[in-house]
């Protein structure tokens, strides 16, 4: 995945933090159409990663054995149930802007089952790296 565009930009995320009873109904779907954007739960993007890593035999880095252990753990599964990433034209990572729209949108729409939005950026020193006892 390319962290920055061609001209260095940084690109951006937007995740959903929701409850238990959160759906992706029609209303949230159309929305996410305009800039042909979708969910996906952030658990199943982790299974979806290992699964990719160990059919290229890409296993002997740190970010797949975190990603790896956090899967198969009971607690960190129920957590990252309840995390929905926007994906925009099948990619994990677009413009600020695209990504601000995002988010103003979702904000409008008052979901009661979204607890919380997040915009992450992809600049490495912002972002958590797996712990030291994945990169040993």
């Amino acid at each position: 995945m390319s962290y920055y565009t061609d001209h260095g930009e940084v690109l951006y995320q937007i995740r959903l933090n929701v409850t238990d009873e959160f759906t992706i109904d029609e209303n949230l779907t159309s929305m996410l159409e305009i800039h042909d954007a979708s969910l996906i739960c952030q658990y199943d993007a982790f299974v979806n990663f290992v699964k990719e890593c160990e059919s290229k035999d890409e296993t002997d880095n740190p970010l797949y054995r975190w990603t790896k252990e956090t899967i198969e753990d009971e607690i960190k599964k129920n957590k990252y149930k309840n995390i929905y990433s926007v994906i925009v034209n099948n990619q994990q990572v677009y413009k600020e802007e695209i990504a601000d729209s995002i988010k103003q949108k979702v904000e409008e729409k008052k979901l009661k089952t979204i607890i919380s939005m997040d915009k992450f950026d992809t600049q490495p020193k912002n972002n958590p790296q797996p712990p030291k006892k994945f990169r040993d």
